[in-house]
């Protein structure tokens, strides 16, 4: 109880570092009234006039405002990347946009999957057991089969993933931070090119549902089964079958303090 106190202390007082520094930046800008994180696609639109000014006159500060309020969102698991990508392709363009949100979603994820490795462990552990078990067996099975890397690849590339779950849990069941980043930067191209592309023609949006349609949620998940897969059957002919010698996964629970 002592370590998850301490640790839940200092996720506070992270949180509220982050947050403070979050708005030293707005202050900068005059402040802007008008500078406010986006809650729907309407407000999205009014917001990327505002910002058309500033990456006009102060492209610097825009890419660090931009930049900065997507790690914050990635790595306290705040949900809304979609309108930070929909406004890095209204901004910036595919050309810039793309390779940017590639690029921030893996820096943020990884920032989430540090905070968690060092100060949510004991946390997860106590208020989510089952799902870090669950989670736990899964990788320590791909692990076994040689195809942890594509397994962590196409859980992104699925649309339906819980990706702040995966990013938490990751450093709990000892998934090695630069697979996870290589992961992470890969997994999410097909969802980042598909909003930052809907972005740069963000006007003729009517909803939401323009972007991950049914259909195109549909072919995502075709290509994540696509490219685990393949590496299964390959895994199957390269080695031959070993029973398990347990059916059980310990979860590895982190000592008590007292």
């Amino acid at each position: 109880m002592v370590a998850i106190l301490r640790n839940s202390v200092t996720l506070i007082l992270l949180i509220l570092a982050a947050t403070g520094f979050i708005y030293f930046l707005y202050y900068l800008s005059g402040p802007d009234s008008r500078l406010q994180l986006p809650r729907d696609l309407k407000h999205l639109l009014e917001l990327k006039e505002v910002l058309e000014e500033y990456a006009t006159k102060r492209v610097a500060y825009t890419v660090l405002f931009f930049s900065s309020v997507y790690l914050y969102k990635q790595t306290f698991a705040i949900p809304g990347s979609v309108f930070l990508n929909l406004m890095s392709g209204a901004l910036f363009g595919v050309l810039k946009g793309f390779p940017l949100c590639c690029f921030l979603s893996a820096c943020g994820a990884s920032s989430c999957f540090l905070v968690s490795k060092y100060f949510g462990k004991e946390i997860l552990v106590r208020y989510a057991p089952h799902r870090v078990a669950y989670f736990q067996k899964m990788v320590e099975k791909r692990r076994e089969e040689r195809a942890l890397f594509k397994f962590l690849v196409s859980i992104r590339v699925f649309p339906m993933s819980p990706n702040w779950l995966i990013n938490m849990c990751s450093p709990i069941v000892g998934v090695p931070l630069g697979t996870f980043f290589l992961s992470v930067l890969l997994g999410l191209a097909p969802y980042n090119f598909l909003t930052v592309n809907a972005g740069s023609a963000l006007a003729d949006l009517d909803s939401l549902d323009d972007i991950i349609s049914l259909r195109v949620a549909f072919g995502l998940g075709l290509l994540a089964v696509g490219i685990l897969n393949p590496f299964k059957l390959l895994n199957k002919f390269r080695r031959p079958n070993i029973k398990a010698t347990s059916s059980t996964t310990n979860l590895l629970l982190p000592e008590s303090s007292s």
